[in-house]
């Protein structure tokens, strides 16, 4: 990214000898070649400098924490801040930092990456060309099943605001759903499951696999498929008003998958899924940083106001769910 200048890095883990006793080896690796060019690593934002230039703070942190960075970020001086999904635990810390933000003149972005992906970008344009179509849209991950009670307890927000939001998001960004605007809320009863699992001592209950068809109140329909171990593509279907089969676009597709099968073979400890979505993260923080520069709006990002909408359909979906099976 040639035109943004690393000015500081914060990690409040590896970086507080309180906390971290015994630093890899790569990270201090990553923190000699990090001062040698000139940027400052700190345990806290608190420990930077007040920010004097034109500021975008990347947040992405675990989501209980996000809250606080925002508002450290904000007090700094941040003009812009892009903010790792789902921004907040909740919706009412998401419009708390809203309402700063508001305040404060900051434009906040969330990173939403399917919002800019270019096989959904594909079935939309698809599903805009035929009238009464609708889209089901398929969210896998590559999860074992016995990895799943360390996924719970990472992503303990649960499954609809940490991997299918993305889903959620596009929802409100493309086919103006809202809690508001739902008319039918359908679950696919057999294909969606809820476990409880275990996870250094602690129970965590969560969904390994969901699936619902929302209605909305003006008649558009649109589904969302997630599974933790349903594999590495995921996919967008565009269907016809009876149901019958238009178009199926895949993620990744052949030339990407193989990129990233050799990516894997490289570092097989890093799941496949942050190869297969790097290229639309690193799109989206270049979607933002030439639109500021040009004193414009990102086209396609989702606003800290879409990530508003967003959990609240988590929470209205989580609740349905949680009924429903």
């Amino acid at each position: 990214m040639g035109n943004a200048n690393l000015s500081a890095v914060v990690e409040p883990f590896f970086l507080n000898p309180d906390l971290c006793k015994n630093v890899p080896e790569s990270f201090e690796a990553l923190v000699k070649s990090l001062k040698d060019k000139g940027v400052t690593t700190a345990k806290s934002v608190e420990d930077l400098e007040e920010f004097n230039a034109p500021t975008m703070c990347l947040i992405a942190g675990r989501t209980m924490d996000n809250p606080k960075f925002f508002r450290q970020c904000v007090a700094k001086g941040a003009k812009i801040i892009y903010l790792e999904k789902p921004g907040a635990p909740s919706v009412k810390e998401l419009e708390e930092m809203a309402s700063l933000a508001e305040e404060k003149g900051v434009k906040v972005y969330i990173g939403y990456n399917k919002n800019v992906t270019p096989y959904v970008q594909k079935a939309l344009a698809v599903a805009n060309k035929n009238a009464g179509s609708q889209v089901l849209f398929c969210h896998n991950n590559s999860y074992t099943t016995e990895a799943l009670p360390e996924c719970f307890g990472r992503n303990s927000e649960g499954m609809l605001k940490n991997m299918a939001v993305h889903e959620l998001a596009l929802l409100v960004s493309f086919f103006n759903v809202t809690v508001e605007t739902i008319d039918k809320f359908e679950i696919d009863g057999e294909f969606s499951e809820k476990l409880t699992l275990d996870f250094n001592s602690k129970s965590y209950i969560d969904f390994s696999r969901i699936r619902f068809t929302v209605t909305t109140k003006s008649g558009a329909t649109v589904s969302v498929m997630a599974d933790r171990c349903g594999g590495n593509v995921s996919y967008a279907l565009v269907q016809d008003k009876e149901g019958n089969d238009i178009e199926k676009f895949e993620f990744p597709d052949a030339e990407t998958a193989a990129k990233v099968e050799e990516q894997v073979q490289a570092d097989p400890e890093m799941m496949p899924y942050f190869f297969v979505q790097s290229d639309d993260y690193l799109e989206l923080k270049n979607r933002v940083i030439n639109a500021t520069l040009a004193g414009k709006e990102p086209e396609g990002v989702a606003t800290i106001n879409v990530g508003v909408e967003a959990l609240k359909l988590a929470e209205y979906g989580t609740a349905q769910l949680n009924e429903s099976l």
